[in-house]
């Protein structure tokens, strides 16, 4: 049975097979996305897309969701009015108490579902230090920096290769699609890096080789991509894959 863990009594927790359920942790942000989307676009599409993946997910296979975190480590975009930031330390800290607790009442599968890059490196970090803390298998499901969207992007992505980025064609897309009421489209514009981190061989926004960055340093206006070439359409499509995806996912986890 797949359900939403803050909808259930404590009792009906109990219910759940420890050694079999897979607890998905959920981590957004809330940070400036340009003048166009709301500050709370990375968590709002997390939402979305976990709607859609119990909806569709086998009600036979042992999920349990937690509550979403709607803050992550943003403070690239601190300069930027309305982002709130967990620093490394308290972003890590948050997810490891919240771990604890679960292994605490013997759930040994634990799957962190992020949402937002500037996350990922904590979290990729600090599920090997809690596989060996806690004794529990732990996963992170990353679609940022990974190659999570590739296939529906060779199919529907117009803009070039660092169109997808943030308050992009993606992000654009999929809130038009959820909340279009949110989406303020006459502000809807263009805005990428530098060019010699388009066209670097070694040193741009994607690697291989990283770098420290604030965001504008890379964009005046927010926006890190093009969300011009965003529509509904896309926005439907890219949900209903990331759903599929995630469902995949959650299958192969169960079967370890």
């Amino acid at each position: 049975m797949a359900r939403l863990l803050e909808e259930l009594t404590s009792q009906e927790v109990d219910a759940f097979n420890r050694e079999e359920t897979i607890v998905l942790l959920p981590v957004g942000a809330t940070e400036q996305h340009g003048k166009h989307l709301p500050v709370g676009t990375d968590t709002m599409i997390l939402k979305s897309v976990l709607e859609r993946v119990l909806k569709d997910i086998d009600p036979e296979i042992p999920l349990l969701i937690t509550p979403v975190i709607p803050v992550g480590k943003s403070n690239e975009h601190l300069n930027f009015i309305g982002t709130i930031s967990f620093s490394y330390a308290t972003l890590r800290g948050v997810i490891e108490d919240i771990c604890k607790s679960i292994a605490r009442h013997g759930f040994k599968k634990i799957a962190i579902f992020n949402s937002h890059g500037g996350n990922t490196d904590t979290l990729t970090s600090l599920c090997r230090d809690l596989r060996d803390q806690l004794n529990v298998q732990v996963f992170v499901i990353d679609w940022w920096f990974t190659n999570f969207w590739e296939d529906i992007l060779k199919e529907i992505q117009e803009s070039p290769r660092d169109g997808v980025f943030h308050a992009c064609e993606l992000e654009t897309s999929i809130i038009m699609y959820t909340f279009p009421h949110l989406v303020k489209r006459e502000q809807i514009v263009a805005s990428f890096p530098p060019e010699p981190l388009r066209s670097n061989k070694y040193v741009t926004i994607f690697g291989p080789v990283t770098m420290g960055w604030r965001t504008e340093d890379i964009s005046a206006n927010g926006v890190i991509g093009d969300p011009t070439k965003a529509t509904s359409e896309k926005g439907r499509l890219l949900v209903e894959f990331a759903a599929r995806k995630i469902i995949e996912i959650i299958q192969e986890i169960q079967s370890l």
